[in-house]
């Protein structure tokens, strides 16, 4: 999109362009609106914005990662999406409400293999535990993340705090 400026340097029409090719055209950038005095340097408010949304979508990562249980002497991969807490919820309740039992959930047991395996409650329970703990850990530091992006004084601040750099 491309900004049209006037003699003021206010964004007087967006057009459909990728190019400018005059001389009062200028790259629209998404902090830019109509009537907007147009400025090319990221205001801080909107490089926080995209720093927070970056951060969200490493924290959701981190949130549903599989997450790998020692279960006595096996471990299994526990998936941690939403749906799949929602699946193992199903799956747990009844053993959490009776405090004894087995169930079938399918688990990894490595990287690239699933199965459907006997749980008991007591592997459930760890199994749970384990992943609401680590769960909790990755939205504190989300958080914790999300507090000092807000408070940061300026672009360079923002990449120390959370690099979007990565390669």
């Amino acid at each position: 999109m491309i900004a049209v400026i006037n003699s003021e340097n206010v964004i007087i029409n967006i057009i459909d362009k990728e190019i400018p090719n005059a001389n009062n055209q200028r790259i629209l950038y998404p902090w830019l609106n109509l009537w907007d005095v147009y400025d090319s340097a990221e205001p801080l408010w909107y490089a926080k914005e995209r720093y927070i949304k970056a951060a969200g979508a490493e924290f959701a990562s981190r949130r549903d990662a599989v997450r790998f249980v020692e279960l006595g002497d096996v471990t299994y991969g526990f998936d941690c999406a939403v749906d799949d807490i929602t699946n193992f919820m199903a799956a747990f309740t009844p053993l959490l409400v009776n405090k004894t039992g087995t169930v079938f959930y399918k688990v990894w047991l490595n990287t690239m293999d699933k199965a459907v395996v006997e749980l008991n409650y007591e592997q459930m329970l760890a199994s749970y535990n384990e992943v609401r703990r680590s769960q909790l850990e990755a939205y504190a530091w989300y958080e914790e993340i999300k507090s000092k992006l807000l408070a940061s004084k300026d672009q360079e601040e923002l990449e120390a705090i959370f690099s979007v750099r990565r390669s």
